[in-house]
């Protein structure tokens, strides 16, 4: 029976029925394609449902393993569910059909084999209600339900076939939910970003969003060929012992069959130490995806609309830290790199790099190279050459480190500072034992340029610190004190 607090808005799909509270309404699991199950695994998304849909209870994640960040994000339980192409929606008071807000929908990473828009640190309710943006987070599916082509069964890219049946249903159908489909902003962390520079080079999604936040995306990542691919999918039949001229077994095996295969399949992909390239990614197939993103966003065919891009200072110790064995064989791996890169000048560069880091030992050096080669420079080389065309963009580096010893400004710190529901990430040991005093105010300012952003295209406003575009070759540092850095003459430099 509805209640004072329920409330109900008409969209093209049907009536949605969600739950108000402390200011903002939330719209949970609405679906924008039917369930990819059954016959329909493996399937591009198809058209959703239509009627009166119950909007108020969370939904499910992708079905996943535990994710290899769980001990620097922690692993809340979470119901797991093939049925996942859902949108998770927060509309603050206020924002109606007739006075439609900005939409941020959030594109989630974890190597595109974990996450989900779902999950409770991802909850957009605290940054709805500061920011008066509509909050919608993106499900979509992972590992090989999602990135994997299978010849005879699976096409490929059908987890960024399924964030563009998302932002379809975005552009169709939040203005029924007071958001402003003229307006969206579409940001992403980790595989989600790199996902988002992949949607700004593809011509389905013209229209569909306006402006992009690209945080931490490993741009320096090579998409696999199409041996890479047909490669996994045949160690992926003998894992499981299928005949491979038998694609549509795998049609019937329980999801469970399929996680415990790609298990197997990623600890073999990453045999080699220091290695953190997933194997399930997206794949240039030549009609969604048609090049490197990278390339993209260097020579101007990607989408012109205004970017952020970001990284944090230490990328790569959310990998690294904890791994004993990592750290043990470090000194040799940091050594072999640096002769690879530099040749004769091998020792005299590793010693620089030494001197420029405390501490300065070679985990902490082979760290920084990571996230130099992965994030940094291809985030600088991108941001520069799309303001060189005039391309409204903007850097920045999250330069606030975790009190855990190890982890500094490792991958995904950014995030809950840009969701701003602290309490959320209690379980989480890059944040848990910070001063919330202090995390509170960085995210306020995080979430109010952010929010900016989203509504003309400019991280700037009257009461917010200056953050000049990529032209002033500026790039703004998020700490204690919020400081404007200079862009290194040489992004591989940096």
């Amino acid at each position: 029976m509805p209640t004072s607090d329920d409330v109900i808005r008409d969209t093209p799909c049907g009536l949605l029925r969600g739950r108000r509270q402390e200011g903002v309404t939330a719209f949970l699991r609405v679906p924008y394609a039917a369930p990819p199950t059954g016959e329909r695994r493996f399937a591009p998304p198809a058209p959703a449902w239509a009627g009166e849909r119950d909007a108020a209870r969370p939904g499910p994640i992708p079905p996943q393993l535990t994710s290899r960040l769980s001990r620097v994000m922690g692993d809340p339980p979470v119901p797991q569910d093939e049925d996942c192409l859902h949108l998770d929606i927060w509309v603050p008071d206020g924002a109606d059909p007739s006075q439609p807000a900005p939409v941020l929908a959030f594109i989630h990473g974890g190597a595109f084999m974990t996450g989900g828009g779902s999950l409770p640190m991802y909850r957009g309710h605290e940054l709805a209600r500061r920011t008066g943006l509509v909050v919608v987070n993106i499900s979509y599916r992972l590992g090989i339900l999602g990135f994997l082509p299978i010849p005879g069964l699976a096409p490929a890219n059908l987890g960024l076939q399924d964030q563009i049946a998302a932002l379809r249903w975005i552009h169709s159908g939040i203005a029924g939910l007071g958001g402003d489909p003229g307006a969206v902003t579409l940001a992403g962390q980790s595989a989600g970003g790199y996902t988002i520079a992949t949607l700004m080079a593809c011509p389905a999604t013209q229209g569909l969003f306006q402006r992009a936040v690209v945080m931490s995306a490993p741009l320096g990542l090579s998409l696999p060929t199409a041996d890479d691919s047909a490669a996994l999918c045949a160690a992926l039949f003998r894992t499981l012992d299928l005949p491979s001229g038998d694609p549509g077994a795998l049609r019937q095996l329980p999801v469970e069959a399929l996680l415990q295969a790609q298990g197997r399949l990623a600890r073999e992909w990453a045999s080699t130490l220091a290695n953190v390239s997933p194997p399930f990614v997206p794949v240039a197939d030549g009609e969604w995806i048609r090049g490197e993103p990278l390339d993209a966003l260097l020579d101007g065919t990607a989408s012109p609309c205004p970017a952020i891009f970001g990284y944090t200072r230490e990328e790569m110790a959310a990998f690294y830290a904890g791994d004993a064995r990592l750290a043990e064989a470090a000194d040799l791996i940091v050594q072999d790199r640096f002769g690879q890169r530099h040749g004769s000048r091998a020792e005299v560069e590793l010693a620089l790099a030494r001197a420029r880091r405390s501490p300065g030992d070679a985990l902490a050096v082979l760290g920084d190279l990571g996230t130099r080669e992965l994030f940094a420079s291809p985030a600088i080389a991108a941001g520069r050459a799309r303001q060189a065309r005039g391309h409204d963009t903007y850097l920045y580096r999250f330069d606030w480190q975790s009190p855990l010893p190890g982890y500094g400004a490792c991958h995904c710190i950014d995030l809950p500072f840009l969701f701003g529901n602290l309490d959320d990430w209690r379980e989480s040991p890059m944040v848990n034992t910070a001063d919330r005093a202090e995390t509170t105010g960085l995210s306020h300012v995080f979430q109010d340029l952010i929010a900016a952003f989203a509504r003309t295209g400019r991280p700037a406003g009257p009461a917010l610190p200056p953050w000049p575009a990529c032209d002033h070759d500026a790039l703004l540092s998020f700490d204690r004190l919020l400081t404007l850095g200079q862009l290194p003459a040489d992004p591989t430099a940096h």
